[in-house]
């Protein structure tokens, strides 16, 4: 019997109907389409029973099937439930771990962010940006912050070393209560959708069912919206990478390549960004033009440029090059572009020493004076590349030069406290990969951006114990070899007179 016959007599026994008149040997998962002549009134029932949904078709079916007269072996291959509950139901290892409510809506809740949330928030992003920078080389190269500072956050509280929680703190630039609340802002100001404007954060935890997880991790992870749940890794796969295609709203944006899973992965944690905003001021392809794009080795690069205009009250001046914002449909989000004036000048070297993600109001620059004519505007006429850019990030470089080197060293146990029971005691927990995957799309109609952050938390052996002593043993002189099996019984023994001979 195959387990979808196991599986409907399960639930058939456990429904409180009489016992089945025929031969459950008959259940075939895949016949041919049969014939019946049912009654139109016994028709009633069959669509009132499909209508209700998986859950009590099942044991609706026993009392069905006896009152129908139907001349053939019953088959069910006919049924119209998802095949996918069906692999729901019959698995014994998929479970959830919590329960988590997004902030939803058609606008973004405003919050008040505190100097001290503010500063500390951007101070990550400057920090992680110019490491990113310095360490990837990568052209073209973006990140979503968020996503990166969600993983981290999450990890500053599944951290078992003192050294590496007070390190990750310095770097987010908040305690940990102070980080759960600025985090619900930042939800709650990138959880909405229209048609027009919508962001999407998500986060999720894919915990294997090898190693127990812990209840205390798993509840502040609640507190982070994040998503948690356990299964088996060898067998069910498939379910994290749908769940991050679909929180990027996208069928194939990572598939389980993406996941560089192994035999001592044990954790996943995801945060997922889906943005798809409007202009707020429209570009026209009537208006694009060719022209030519710098590149920093001197060379020229023909490219498709979008322009439009539109008013501004202010920009920033910070002499050799200068910060400039635009805005998506509603005010929901903006994007400033900071760009040098001279097109022989390096932006990195410009800004490498500056924090770009603070603007400096001394810099500010008014189309009238500040006080009495601040309503006055800059007219901005824009010119940008249309672009669409995919990236893989591998913050491993990026957090090694920060000094969090030690969180991927498979002998260093950093994580533990993500895990609970005695299958772990001895086995250090690390970060096999901190990585992230972005599409970015700008073009006449809005942005587009996709993004997914991943850390792979793997449970290894036991660190190699420390030598009390050392014994040199050369092999300079004949010598006899013995290999054992596992049970430690000689399956060959040979000697070696004269390796040359």
């Amino acid at each position: 019997m195959d387990k979808l016959q196991e599986q409907f007599k399960k639930d058939f026994e456990q429904s409180n109907k009489p016992e089945l008149s025929f031969d459950l040997r008959q259940l075939e998962p895949n016949t041919k389409k049969t014939k019946h002549q049912i009654k139109p009134y016994k028709m009633v029932l069959i669509a009132f029973a499909a209508a209700m949904g998986t859950l009590i078709v099942l044991p609706t079916a026993a009392f069905l099937v006896m009152s129908l007269q139907i001349d053939e072996s019953v088959k069910f291959s006919n049924r119209q439930y998802s095949m996918n509950d069906l692999r729901i139901a019959e698995s014994n290892t998929f479970k959830k771990l919590n329960n988590i409510s997004y902030p939803s809506g058609q606008k973004p809740a405003e919050s008040i962010i505190r100097n001290d949330e503010k500063a500390a928030y951007d101070s990550f992003t400057n920090t992680t940006y110019h490491s990113l920078v310095d360490s990837s080389k990568q052209d073209n190269m973006s990140y979503s912050v968020v996503g990166l500072y969600s993983l981290l956050n999450e990890l500053s509280n599944a951290s078992s070393r003192e050294d590496l929680s007070y390190h990750l703190n310095e770097l987010l630039g908040l305690d940990e209560a102070s980080r759960v609340t600025f985090y619900e802002k930042i939800m709650k100001a990138n959880s909405f959708a229209e048609l027009d404007s919508t962001i999407q954060l998500k986060n999720a935890a894919f915990f294997d069912t090898k190693y127990d997880y812990n209840q205390n991790f798993v509840n502040t992870l609640t507190k982070l919206y994040c998503e948690a749940y356990q299964l088996t890794f060898a067998n069910e796969a498939s379910r994290i990478v749908e769940w991050v295609n679909n929180a990027v709203n996208s069928r194939g944006f990572i598939d389980q390549n993406f996941l560089e899973m192994d035999d001592e992965t044990r954790l996943y944690l995801f945060s997922t960004l889906y943005f798809k905003n409007a202009w707020a001021n429209k570009y026209l392809s009537e208006d694009n033009i060719e022209d030519d794009f710098h590149l920093a080795n001197g060379s020229i690069e023909k490219t498709t440029f979008m322009r439009h205009s539109y008013f501004a009250k202010t920009y920033f001046d910070y002499g050799s090059y200068i910060s400039v914002r635009d805005y998506y449909y509603g005010g929901n989000a903006s994007v400033t572009y900071i760009i040098p004036k001279k097109v022989e000048d390096n932006i990195f070297e410009l800004t490498k020493n500056d924090n770009i993600f603070e603007e400096n109001p001394k810099y500010k620059k008014y189309a009238g004076a500040a006080d009495s004519e601040s309503y006055k505007r800059f007219k901005i006429n824009l010119k940008t590349p249309k672009f669409n850019l995919k990236s893989d990030v591998d913050f491993k470089p990026c957090l090694e030069s920060l000094g969090f080197g030690s969180i991927f060293d498979r002998y260093t146990d950093s994580f533990k406290n993500a895990f609970s029971g005695e299958a772990v005691k001895d086995k250090p927990s690390f970060l096999q990969t901190l990585k992230q995957r972005n599409e970015v799309e700008f073009n006449e109609d809005g942005s587009i951006v996709r993004s997914v952050s991943m850390a792979g938390m793997a449970c290894g052996e036991a660190a190699p114990m420390q030598p009390d002593g050392t014994l040199d043993v050369d092999l300079n002189q004949p010598f006899i070899y013995v290999i054992r099996d596992v049970n430690d019984s000689p399956i060959f023994v040979g000697h070696v007179d004269n390796p040359k001979a």
